[in-house]
């Protein structure tokens, strides 16, 4: 692995909240119980990580704020009317899908490790400054390839990282005397370039949160297709989004014409060769890693990425502490003692939120009528396409309400691929449901995105989602449409 020198700036990262050791001895045990059971698949081994999930949400709920609270209520209920509605019969499928919740906790922690790689790294710094300083001509694209790319490795890292990038750019441009109109269309316009890239990497990337989520709800759908399909739709999108972004930058320069201001092109800064070497040869590992992972123990891929993600995170360290010179093998062993300690709990609220979305959609989908809901469909005469295209748009719209994507996807995906009368195809059940997970990030105010972004830019919800990207979240709501209805009329 090649090595870089761990002098990012300690303004530039975020401080973890330290959780008590017996909370972090519970969420690091969670973890191992769960790749127990990813490996072995075995009895025990499932019982332990739904056992231990309940523990980790129990001694939480400390740390937890109102979201994850009203998920462990409804929760609850869930549980509480499986064992009204099916007696004794409920334990089974209450430990199997708290065991699939607990897989989904553990990969987002497991995930979300490698960012204490990437805030002491100096490549990606450097790349982030670069994709943030480019001429505007130019800026769309870098920004959006960027988020898009580097949040294949970093997840919602990624927008946490380079979002405060973009902030601080424009906040130093707007100190050296260009006007407020100015400085709120080059935030409009580079944040919307980030937020648009980093969405559409989880319809197709292994790496991503809504892969694991997917592919465990959804039986039988293929990864791989899904990956080409996603890639195919990530790639109009880009041009969709340079397109919309420069129609909106034409306006801008209009306006600014009108009060008599002319924009100055930027200067072009150099390509970081070096820094992107690094950074891709992080990522080649942690693929190869996975590989290797997943060619040993045949477990699903994705499953395998998050195994590799904590070794791969200590290699990171490693390469990074002996570029420094004569390394600090003491200084090396405080940051790895910290992932167990610090960054594995740290990523507690967001691994409960998943997990018991998670919990709360599959096992409301087994409570369901399966007949009656079979026959409504039937009904309504929709074909298997006219259900994902529906399925994919009705995702965002329930986002905007303020329901959780998680609990829609789990729910949809476990209740339609357990009816097999309505003829649908798992794998393209599974895009379209990654195609509405890719779609609530840009176009609801309640999206992860947007609630990120508010809490690091201090960008409201409503701005980001429906002024500054409704009309990409349609145009792209239509491509996906265009390009699911061809992958099935193809039987891809």
């Amino acid at each position: 692995m090649a090595t870089e020198s761990p002098r990012a700036s300690a303004t530039d990262l975020p401080v973890a909240r330290k959780p008590g050791a017996i909370f972090a001895f519970v969420s690091c045990a969670l973890c191992l119980a769960v790749v127990w059971a990813t490996l072995s698949d075995r009895d025990a081994a499932h019982w332990a990580s739904a056992i231990l999930f309940a523990l980790f949400c129990a001694l939480g709920i400390g740390r937890f704020g109102m979201r994850e609270r009203v998920l462990m209520f409804f929760a609850l209920l869930v549980t509480g009317t499986a064992f009204l509605k099916l007696g004794n019969d409920a334990v089974e499928p209450v430990v199997e899908d708290m065991s699939r919740a607990a897989y989904l906790g553990t990969f987002m922690m497991l995930i979300t490790t490698m960012r204490e790689g990437a805030y002491s790294s100096r490549s990606v710094l450097e790349i982030g400054r670069y994709v943030t300083n480019q001429p505007p001509g130019r800026r769309y694209f870098a920004l959006h390839i960027g988020g898009h790319f580097i949040g294949t490795l970093l997840n919602f890292g990624a927008v946490s990282l380079l979002g405060p990038l973009v902030l601080r750019g424009v906040r130093a441009a707007e100190a050296e005397g260009s006007p407020p109109e100015l400085s709120e269309i080059r935030l409009r316009r580079q944040i919307s370039a980030l937020s648009r890239g980093f969405s559409w990497f989880n319809i197709w990337a292994p790496t991503a949160i809504a892969q694991a989520v997917v592919l465990t709800t959804v039986p039988g759908s293929r990864a791989g297709t899904i990956a080409l399909i996603g890639i195919t739709i990530a790639f109009i999108l880009l041009w969709v989004g340079w397109a919309e972004d420069r129609v909106t930058g034409h306006r801008a320069r209009m306006g600014l014409a009108e009060k008599g201001f002319r924009v100055e092109p930027s200067a072009v800064p150099p390509f970081p060769f070096r820094a992107l070497t690094r950074f891709l040869t992080v990522a080649v590992g942690l693929l190869t890693l996975a590989w290797i992972v997943y060619r040993l123990s045949a477990i699903p891929f994705v499953s395998a990425i998050m195994i590799s993600a904590l070794p791969l995170t200590v290699l990171w360290m490693i390469a990074q502490s002996a570029s420094a010179g004569a390394m600090d093998a003491g200084r090396l062993l405080r940051k790895v003692w910290q992932l167990p300690r610090i960054a594995i709990p740290s990523g507690s609220p967001e691994a409960a939120t998943l997990g018991l979305a998670g919990y709360i959609g599959i096992l409301g989908a087994t409570l369901v009528d399966r007949s009656w809901f079979a026959g409504l469909l039937n009904g309504a005469h929709l074909t298997p396409a006219a259900v994902y295209i529906t399925v994919s748009g009705l995702i965002p719209l329930a986002s905007c309400i303020g329901l959780p994507p998680m609990m829609l996807v789990t729910f949809l995906g476990g209740l339609l691929v357990s009816i097999p009368q309505l003829g649908l195809d798992p794998t393209m059940l599974g895009l379209s449901l990654l195609a509405g997970w890719a779609l609530n990030l840009t176009g609801s105010p309640f999206g992860a995105t947007s609630l990120l972004l508010s809490r690091v830019v201090g960008i409201s919800g409503m701005t980001h989602a429906w002024r500054w990207n409704g009309i990409f979240t349609v145009l792209s709501w239509v491509v996906a449409a265009i390009v699911i209805l061809t992958a099935s009329r193809l039987g891809a």
